[in-house]
């Protein structure tokens, strides 16, 4: 118990943290008009440009909805309780994974279960990955029962998660391969330990190479059918987006050697690596081949660390059995769980959490709004069309729109990337920027600091058209100097 304690408690300090993903504030904002007009919009809609009628690529409705009434349900300051709450499911999740594939080990499923939650700390966000981690989580708990004894519910429960999973988050590709893989992986099994003339031993195989064709057909089950799959297959190709969005940038980018995430989800790759290794007569075909398609996508996309802890959860827990250990073991790796709950506990209590967040601050971390800049933002008086900084139009849209309108918002996929590189250009070209705020009646700019020392530079700024009205540590609100001052 002294173990399961010290790991809650480790786990609830690095989960519970403020409010960090730009991106959430927009998904509610559309959960809001999905839930008023029972549609999901099919354009931006939001900017003042001509741009707010380009497709809106919806791929994420669902968690939009959960996210608006998430937000009625416990309000903005009970949403790190949320988070917090998040990763304790989380751990239990992948515990209980680790504890099926173990043959009920207990100690290592703890442990297992923390270390899926540690290396997951690193993008423990709410956005709808998050979602989609634990729509992972359930899948392979079904295919393992499907695994073990295939039964009609279970199949169907399987096809009712990526259901989901497709109107969730694009990582829902990953359900038809996952599926194909315990397939091949299966029947490799079945050839190598000679059982492959065994009638049950060719069925499963059968069973789950069917199954994968159903799941393809369930990942249609979307408002958008056919063309959410090609858009989350193109995506995965648009080079302009990598270079923009940094969770899209190669692993082994310059910019990444110096964050420790990337070095702890690389450690955890190479640690269940070895003990593969080591334990290769017991290793799975589906465990092997599992890990090789996770590590590939975490060795090509820094973003896909995340799932490093949750894939050692899984391969690692079926190399330990419960028949193997002694309870004299089993008290050691107790100890070890307690002994790794505290460490973690300690370095994120004097470091902040995997992406340097504490429980009560994620200053220098989070492009959210100061309660002073939200305040400044709801004066009656500001309204028109604003140039933002990228990662503050999302906020700006659920706090203000329709009274105040972007010039862009987080939605790269939908704006692409010529539009986003004219909006970073505002910055840095005065003649652009002066011609742009004449075609739109342009009022308020709201910049990060980043930008806002750039637009000191230019001729806009130092002859004076634009004024200061608000700044904080996080932003800067300027107002055309042709405006009634604020009251």
């Amino acid at each position: 118990m002294s173990a399961l304690a010290m790991i809650i408690i480790a786990v609830v300090f690095i989960s519970v943290v403020p409010q960090v993903s730009n991106d959430f504030w927009l998904q509610a904002k559309v959960g809001e008009l999905i839930a008023r007009d029972h549609a999901i919009p099919k354009t931006i809609l939001f900017p003042f440009t001509e741009i707010r009628d380009a497709r809106f690529n919806a791929h994420e409705w669902l968690p939009s909805l959960m996210f608006y009434w998430l937000i009625g349900l416990v309000g903005e300051d009970g949403l790190p309780l949320a988070m917090g709450a998040a990763g304790v499911a989380l751990f239990c999740l992948m515990a209980w994974l680790a504890y099926r594939r173990s043959g009920k080990n207990l100690p290592i499923a703890l442990l297992l279960g923390l270390l899926a939650v540690g290396i997951e700390n690193q993008r423990h966000f709410l956005r709808p990955e998050l979602v989609s981690l634990f729509l992972l989580g359930f899948y392979w708990l079904l295919l393992e029962a499907c695994r073990q004894r295939p039964r009609v519910l279970a199949w169907a429960g399987a096809l009712l998660v990526v259901v989901l999973w497709a109107n969730t988050h694009g990582s829902f590709i990953l359900a038809p391969i996952i599926a194909a893989i315990y397939a091949v992986g299966l029947w490799l099994d079945g050839l190598r330990s000679g059982t492959a003339g065994d009638l049950r031993q060719k069925q499963i195989p059968k069973a789950f190479a069917i199954f994968t064709i159903a799941t393809l057909a369930a990942c249609l089950v979307n408002p958008f059918g056919l063309d959410l799959l090609q858009f989350v297959v193109n995506f995965g190709h648009a080079d302009t987006d990598k270079l923009i969005i940094n969770e899209w940038m190669p692993t082994f980018s310059p910019g990444w050697y110096e964050v420790p995430a990337v070095w702890m989800g690389l450690g955890c790759a190479a640690a269940t690596a070895t003990v593969m290794l080591v334990q290769w007569r017991r290793l799975s075909a589906v465990d092997a081949l599992l890990y090789l398609m996770f590590l590939i996508l975490a060795l090509k996309t820094v973003r896909f660390l995340v799932y490093q802890g949750m894939v050692a959860a899984f391969v690692l827990s079926a190399l330990a059995t419960a028949g193997q250990q002694g309870a004299k073991t089993s008290i050691r790796i107790y100890a070890v769980c307690t002994f790794a709950a505290a460490l973690v506990l300690g370095l994120a209590s004097q470091f902040g959490n995997a992406f340097g967040a504490f429980p009560h601050s994620a200053l220098g971390i989070s492009p959210s709004y100061t309660s002073f800049m939200i305040k400044k933002l709801s004066a009656p008086d500001l309204r028109g069309n604003v140039i933002n900084s990228y990662e503050l139009g999302a906020e700006l849209v659920y706090r203000a729109y329709p009274r105040l309108r972007p010039s862009i918002d987080s939605r790269i996929d939908s704006y692409g990337g010529a539009y986003t590189w004219l909006n970073g250009r505002l910055f840095q070209d005065d003649a652009l920027l002066v011609d742009y705020v004449q075609k739109y009646d342009v009022r308020y700019m709201l910049l990060s600091h980043r930008d806002f020392r750039m637009v000191e530079k230019l001729p806009s700024w130092t002859s004076g058209r634009w004024t200061i009205r608000a700044m904080d540590q996080r932003a800067v609100l300027l107002q055309r100097s042709d405006l009634p001052a604020a009251p």
